[in-house]
């Protein structure tokens, strides 16, 4: 027999049935819903399995290395200002053109700036001189190019973060100044936090709405039975849904019977308090946090307290194109309740050399990578070489 097709009313128990006729080496060929049901074709067939692996090397390949694209992010980010300055030309070309035509040619000697006139061109100075240094360059750097300070601040990198890097720069010999610049900054921003995942009871996964908090539960819920539990053992862990009873959580009941995985609703911090301290050393929870609940009286309290165990983690997912403004409010609110970031929908856009500097500044810490069209088996942690090579990569 090299191909067997099975109705079923879910996936698991298709997936049982085929592996039951076909073996365990069996791949599936098809799956689709038919009445309500689940219908799988498999095969045993070498072929069909040789075609399969190959599929499945493929994507494994393709994991993350869009991350690390030769984007040019500066070159873009040149475009729409050297675009946005035209067309402010030229509409002040046509306003200045306007004003002249109305102007009688006999009043043209009394004419004088106007106070909208002036306060727009002191903005625009301010503006030009905003990232500017004046320095003598003659003593900058003898033994390295006295030019990465200007090229650094030019990619988007702050001031504050670049001039802590020329203070350890100084020291050193034989190196890319550039390079060294980029390691440097991630050595600051990295963390280990595969083994944090492991050891801690409690996961709170925190961040605004549309941050990809949900997917992030999912993906750390797959490593950890991945990684740490057997088959047997999966009833000792379960995510947790901390949102009002009103909210739509079936995605994250979706991933939970992807997982075969209990998920628990929770709406009052009162009750949450109880689930956790009725589970405390029987069960690992990842707790999915409603922005709604966030600002729930007492929640943040509450986090600080109990994050102050080294076995409960407080995990932000902070999407890639969040804005500097948001990472200081985000960081503001959690700075008591030892927040680790998980960067989260890296392969639908990237993150600048602007809200890096930021997250540097605020001595913040990085400690897994992920992407959000991909469900299982897409979360890395984040290690200093990968996200040096991140910011050298965006800069060519």
């Amino acid at each position: 027999m090299t191909q067997h097709k099975v109705i079923a009313e879910d996936s698991l128990s298709a997936m049982d049935e085929i592996s039951k006729v076909l073996g365990k080496d069996a791949v599936i060929l098809k799956t689709k819903k038919v009445n309500g049901k689940i219908e799988i074709l498999g095969s045993n067939n070498i072929e069909d399995i040789a075609s399969s692996n190959a599929k499945k090397i493929i994507k494994q390949k393709s994991n993350f290395s869009h991350l690390f694209s030769n984007h040019n992010l500066e070159q873009g980010t040149q475009n729409r200002k050297l675009n946005n300055v035209l067309e402010e030309k030229k509409q002040n070309d046509d306003e200045h053109l306007k004003n002249t035509t109305d102007v009688n040619i006999k009043d043209l000697n009394s004419q004088y700036v106007d106070v909208k006139t002036f306060s727009k061109f002191t903005n625009k100075i301010e503006n030009l001189l905003k990232n500017m240094i004046i320095s003598d360059i003659d003593e900058i750097y003898q033994s390295y190019d006295k030019s990465i300070t200007i090229e650094l601040l030019k990619k988007g990198f702050s001031k504050n973060i670049v001039s802590e890097f020329q203070e350890k720069i100084n020291n050193q010999d034989d190196v890319d100044p550039e390079l060294f610049f980029y390691h440097y900054l991630a050595k600051k921003l990295v963390v280990p936090y595969e083994d944090q995942i492991s050891s801690s009871e409690i996961i709170f996964v925190n961040g605004p709405s549309g941050s990809g908090k949900t997917t992030l539960c999912s993906k750390v819920a797959s490593h950890i039975l991945d990684n740490k539990f057997v088959a047997n053992e999966k009833h000792k862990l379960s995510i947790v849904n901390f949102a009002p009873k009103s909210s739509n959580h079936s995605e994250l009941l979706n991933f939970g019977r992807l997982l075969n995985l209990n998920v628990s609703s929770i709406s009052s911090l009162e009750d949450m308090v109880r689930f956790i301290d009725a589970n405390k050393g029987h069960k690992k929870l990842i707790v999915d946090v409603s922005q709604e609940l966030i600002n729930t009286s007492g929640y943040i309290q509450y986090l600080e307290k109990i994050t102050l165990n080294k076995k409960c983690s407080n995990l932000i997912a902070l999407p890639a194109s969040t804005n500097k403004n948001m990472i200081k409010s985000l960081m503001k609110l959690y700075k008591n309740a030892f927040p680790t970031i998980g960067l989260t929908k890296l392969d639908e856009s990237n993150i600048s050399a602007e809200e890096l500097s930021i997250l540097g500044e605020l001595n913040c810490k990085i400690g897994i990578l992920s992407g959000s069209k991909a469900i299982i088996g897409s979360i890395a942690f984040a290690k200093r070489e990968v996200l040096a090579q991140y910011m050298k990569d965006m800069s060519i």
